[in-house]
């Protein structure tokens, strides 16, 4: 009798633990520019450069800076703009998003 308690005891935890996995479907994509655009293409004179000369305080806002591989949030905002360090140390890639 104690060995079928104890199983239903740890089918009931085991239950607990069970998570469901719901689906979210999204239905717009709301737009966090408030009409600002990525000003990228005018920045494509960064790539090439070391990641030490790049002058942060003539960069837009809002910019980031990162390496291949490091983590970065993966949502799209259009208005900011990134820029790609390679392996070199170097701007790789100026891009929007």
């Amino acid at each position: 009798m104690i060995r079928y308690a104890a199983s239903i005891a740890s089918l009931a935890l085991l239950a607990a633990c069970a998570t469901a996995v719901e689906t979210e479907t999204v239905d717009e994509v709301v737009d966090l520019s408030g009409g600002r655009e990525c000003p990228a293409a005018q920045f494509q004179l960064l790539v090439g450069q070391l990641r030490g000369e790049i002058d942060t305080s003539t960069l837009p806002v809002p910019h980031r800076i990162y390496g291949r591989g490091d983590a970065v949030t993966m949502d799209y905002r259009s208005d900011r703009m990134n820029i790609v360090i390679g392996e070199d140390n170097r701007v790789e890639q100026v891009t929007c998003g």
